[in-house]
């Protein structure tokens, strides 16, 4: 013999079972929105990257003369200063020390900054027996990167 209270039941289970199958959609849009946001930066993508950085980044560059501003250290004085260009002429404005562009790799690099945002880069040496520069830059801000070189 059934009885009145289970012909009520089903229903009331599959209401419960549908609110929370709506209520798991809804956390997985508003992740999945979350995540989408970080990989573009500002939430729409200008521009990808160069395909010889071979990255999923916003901005990116290749080659030595594309090289991010650097900061570097006059092994003169010990002053640091910005040479904003892979070309410019390094002049410490601290002292009389000038050395030509490509003395740079000479002198130590104290930090790179990202041309797009103007915080600092993670940078290194892929190859450090190598190559006495570095090889690669990224920004976790904005997600620019640049590479010094690919031979594909």
């Amino acid at each position: 013999m059934r009885n009145e209270d289970d012909s009520s039941e089903p229903s009331a289970l599959l209401e419960r079972l549908t609110s929370t199958v709506i209520d798991c959609l809804a956390t997985c849009k508003r992740a999945g929105s979350r995540i989408a946001d970080s990989l573009t930066g500002e939430g729409e993508i200008e521009s990808l990257s160069i395909p010889e950085t071979q990255t999923t980044t916003i901005r990116g560059d290749t080659g030595w003369a594309n090289r991010p501003p650097a900061v570097l250290e006059c092994p003169r004085c010990g002053g640091e200063f910005d040479q904003h260009r892979a070309v410019d002429l390094i002049d410490c404005p601290y002292c009389v020390a000038e050395f030509s562009p490509e003395a740079v790799r000479d002198l130590e690099v104290v930090a790179m900054r990202c041309p797009r945002c103007h915080t600092d880069l993670d940078y290194g040496k892929r190859h450090p027996n190598v190559f006495e520069v570095p090889q690669w830059a990224h920004c976790e801000h904005c997600q620019y990167h640049w590479e010094f070189t690919h031979s594909f």
